[in-house]
């Protein structure tokens, strides 16, 4: 066969049926994400309630970090479920899904980065061997990303003096 013999191949993506496998193993990816981080913060909590320390030492103000973090950990891991949950009552549909969960998430303790951050780490860890339905989630995943944080920019005010990082 010569080179002008050769038959017509298209690599058109993953088909919608893709797109919904993928949609499938993010958001169980992301449950996966939001378990740790729900069973570090509640092991740290249990530590930390094993000391009492009375007073304004030193380790009486690391403990109080440490609850902080305990808790900003258990938000995250709820803002990441709430993400799970959006991807698959919008599958196929990411842009939409950003911008629903955004509607629904606290401004106070979390951060685009930190959210955006875990989205990607569950997009590269899915638990399958379908290559489709992981590029589908890869795909799903930076689209969902890029529109989360345009949403969260424009719904979040930005102080005066600041431009908003840009």
């Amino acid at each position: 066969m010569d080179a002008e013999e050769h038959p017509e191949m298209s690599f058109g993506g993953p088909s919608p049926q893709d797109f919904a496998h993928g949609t499938a193993i993010l958001a169980s990816a992301l449950v996966r994400e939001a378990e740790a981080l729900a069973s570090a913060a509640a092991g740290l909590r249990a530590t930390l309630d094993l000391f009492t320390i009375d007073g304004f030492s030193p380790e009486a103000e690391d403990r109080r970090v440490m609850r902080e973090g305990t808790r900003e950990g258990a938000a995250l891991a709820g803002a990441l479920l709430l993400v799970a949950r959006q991807l698959l009552r919008f599958t196929g549909d990411p842009v939409r899904a950003a911008h629903e969960t955004v509607g629904r998430l606290p401004r106070g303790s979390l951060s685009v980065g930190e959210v955006v951050g875990h989205l990607r780490a569950a997009a590269l860890a899915p638990v399958t061997d379908d290559g489709a339905a992981r590029i589908a989630a890869a795909t799903i995943a930076e689209t969902f990303a890029e529109e989360f944080d345009a949403a969260w920019r424009h719904a979040t005010p930005v102080p005066k003096g600041m431009n908003n990082g840009v």
